[in-house]
């Protein structure tokens, strides 16, 4: 049997990335942004943060905390390639993202600091030694926009 809260993600991540507004624009300067995460190998609860700033992105990395300037959501994800569709305002944004998945709403992290459980970035960027900047994640919405995500573990190869 299905968890229903896996079959809620599906209106929870859409309605929370449909009701923010960043900015007071009219429905016309909006656009979907559909977001594809690849490359799951183990089910769990996926956290979202989608932001509109520097200053957000960095702290919702870091310190794994909702910011004001970011969409943030949780939902389970199962062991499959998964789609998440929204309408966001037209705008730069950077997305990261980790699935959970031993339940203890963290992103665990070996004693040198090193991701234990998969995450992800826009773009697929990757920092060196560290998170990657916003400059480096950002992307425009100016249109219909499609993220693939693909998740990682550990210190990611060079693709």
């Amino acid at each position: 049997m299905k968890n229903t809260f896996y079959g809620r993600l599906f209106w929870v991540i859409p309605l929370i990335l449909s009701c923010l507004v960043f900015t007071t624009k009219s429905y016309s300067q909006e656009a979907n942004l559909k977001i594809n995460i690849l490359n799951l190998d183990k089910p769990g609860v996926l956290y979202l943060s989608i932001c509109k700033d520097a200053a957000g992105f960095e702290e919702t990395v870091e310190n794994e905390s909702e910011e004001a300037s970011c969409i943030t959501s949780a939902g389970e994800i199962e062991l499959q390639n998964f789609e998440i569709n929204g309408m966001i305002p037209h705008g730069e944004y950077a997305i990261s993202l980790f699935v959970d998945s031993n339940g203890n709403k963290r992103i665990d992290k070996n004693f040198l600091g090193i991701p234990k459980e998969q995450y992800g970035f826009s773009n697929n960027v990757m920092g060196r030694m560290s998170a990657p900047t916003f400059n480096q994640a950002k992307f425009l919405v100016a249109g219909p926009t499609t993220q693939n995500i693909k998740l990682r573990i550990g210190i990611p190869k060079q693709d």
